[in-house]
Parts: C-alpha cells; structure tokens; sequence
C-alpha cells in the first residue's frame, strides 16, 4: 500500500503543476497513478487533503535543507551559500515540485485550498535570519538579520523564476555564491572584500 500512496502523490504533484488544483480530477490522479478511486481515498480523505499534504511536504522538505546546511560548518557566508546551494540543487533535480508549488502560491485563492503559505516561508527566513544574526553579532555582517534573510529568499525566488520561466541556468552553485556575495557585501566599493571571506 505504501507504494499506492506514494503513486498517487507523485501523480497528483505532476498534474496538479501542470493543470492546477482546480483543473485537476480525481479521475485523473488515479489513472495517472495506476490505482482504483477506493485505493486513492483509502489513503486521502479528498483531493484537498492530498494537496494539504503535498504542500506539507514540499515546504517541510525545504526546511530540512535548510536547516541541515545551516548547521554545518564553516564561515557565515558558506554556510549561506550551501543553503541556497541546496535550494538551487533541489530545484534542478525535483522541477516538478517547484512548478506544484509555483503554480500553487500564485493561484487565485478560490482555484486552491487555503494553505498558510506565509507561515511556511517564514521558518525558512527564521533560519537564514539566524544564520545571518550570528554574522551580526561576530561583526562579520552588517544590518537587520530579519530583512537580510527578506532579501536574500528574494533573490533566490527571481534566480528560480527565471530558471522556471527561461530555462536559463540560474540556479547554480556560482550564482549562489554570487548573491551571498552581493547580500553581505552590500553596496560597498567594488574592490572591498567580503565580509566573513571565502
């Protein structure tokens, strides 16, 4: 049965980013998962649950990169870059999990289940924010650790819409590095050096 569930979940991620939640059947989820109506409800009460779930996964799965390359070691700024690093992998190799969730946030509110959208990125901005308090408080970094960790996801989410949307190769390890860079270096002179090094 754990490979029913897991079926189901796959399909329903496919579908529900290339259709939507609203466009998307149940009918549907179950002939692209290869199981009967009786087997996808033995597993998810409806399609809503399935989606909560999915949802659930998906921000939870973020938070465990996050959390995991937060707390390696090494300076400030490498421990930023693994976390976008991280993010930049996890959408190169999971496209479909990215496009789900795009296309969910950015759904009108009457074509999707309510999801706390905000209280799932704000885990993830409180353990960027921690990362960069402990820059401030070394005297590495400079600034408000809440709006730095406000920028940076801000740049990470325009490098992964372009790569969504062009197909461009935005989301590497070098741009990575390359906006941790312009995040702590901040509008000094072009030739100072980065705070926390390389």
């Amino acid at each position: 049965m754990r490979g029913a569930r897991k079926a189901i979940a796959e399909a329903a991620m496919r579908i529900f980013a290339g259709k939507g939640f609203a466009g998307t059947s149940i009918r549907e989820i179950c002939e692209a998962a290869g199981v009967t109506k009786p087997v996808l409800y033995y597993h998810f009460h409806d399609k809503a649950q399935l989606y909560h779930e999915l949802m659930i996964d998906s921000f939870g799965a973020s938070l465990k990169l996050h959390l995991e390359a937060s707390r390696t070691r090494g300076t400030i700024r490498q421990r930023l870059v693994r976390i976008v690093s991280r993010d930049f992998k996890s959408v190169r190799e999971a496209p479909e999990r990215i496009q789900f969730l795009l296309r969910m946030i950015f759904a009108p509110e009457d074509q999707r289940p309510y999801f706390n959208y905000v209280h799932e990125m704000e885990r993830q901005r409180q353990v960027i924010e921690g990362v960069l308090q402990e820059g401030i408080d070394a005297g590495i970094a400079r600034g408000d650790a809440r709006q730095l960790a406000t920028a940076l996801m801000g740049m990470n989410l325009m490098a992964i819409l372009e790569h969504v949307i062009t197909g461009r190769p935005t989301v590497t390890r070098r741009s990575a590095e390359r906006q941790v860079d312009t995040l702590l270096k901040g509008c000094q002179p072009a030739d100072a050096p980065i705070p926390g090094g390389k």
